[in-house]
């Protein structure tokens, strides 16, 4: 469907499902933050299926951010079976240097740095995995997924497309959140494209172990063009975020 003179996709070099298993780490869980918003994260302590992971102790829960050429470590509670507890980035925002941080859930007690991501498997399911609800609010409003990430392969690409382009009295903006076990926070170009003509519209900056917020619409994309966007270098888990201007949605 796409074959512009300047734009030949090559294969991505990172597949979800099956291919992914290989990197897996261990499940990190996201509290984010983009510029206007705060963001907020639910977790609760109740296993995703009745089969799989029956783990019922105390965990400690951390928060992991990147700090240079290191993770910096901090624990903040311990959560026993059944319970919730909430996190905002108001109460983080040493954390966020990023924009991202990430909460982990381990059984003992985890140093206050490391060189790699920690390793322990305490929270591991696959049918389906352990999430938690993650998202953004405003005073008059607030969005959230379901969310966890685990760590990207060093070689990896990403190639998406945002048909969420919303127009009237709306800012619309592309995230793309990553995760990577080396520490330090590496930039790599992302290029937009019209999906219709082909033609290279501009290009951006993404980075590791952050959250990076591209604002779409000094690029006035029409309502007959689909976006894309592709990075060569690093992959990610882009999604689409719309804000209406008076702040009611």
């Amino acid at each position: 469907m796409l074959a512009p003179n300047d734009f030949t996709p090559r294969p991505a070099k990172f597949t979800c499902g099956a291919e992914l298993v290989r990197y897996i780490i261990d499940v990190f869980f996201p509290l984010m933050k983009s510029e206007g918003l705060e963001g907020f994260l639910d977790l609760v302590y109740l296993p995703p299926n009745n089969w799989e992971n029956r783990e019922k102790s105390e965990v400690i829960l951390n928060v992991i951010w990147p700090d240079a050429d290191r993770w910096q470590i901090q624990k903040l509670t311990r959560i026993k079976y059944g319970q919730r507890f909430r996190f905002e980035t108001e109460a983080l925002k040493d954390c966020l240097k990023t924009e991202v941080c990430f909460i982990y859930p381990s059984k003992i007690e985890l140093p206050n740095h490391l060189q790699q991501l920690p390793s322990e498997k305490s929270w591991v399911s696959r049918v389906p995995e352990w999430r938690v609800t993650t998202g953004f609010r405003n005073k008059q409003a607030q969005t959230s997924y379901q969310a966890e990430i685990f760590p990207f392969p060093k070689q990896a690409s990403l190639l998406t497309f945002h048909p969420f382009i919303q127009y009237g009295d709306v800012e619309n903006r592309l995230l793309v959140l990553n995760l990577s076990d080396n520490p330090q926070v590496i930039e790599s170009a992302i290029d937009l494209f019209d999906s219709v003509s082909g033609e290279k519209l501009g290009s951006e900056t993404v980075r590791t172990n952050s959250l990076t917020t591209i604002y779409l619409d000094k690029y006035d994309f029409k309502p007959s063009q689909l976006p894309i966007f592709y990075a060569q270098n690093m992959a990610g888990i882009p999604f689409g975020l719309g804000i209406s201007n008076d702040g009611r949605m």
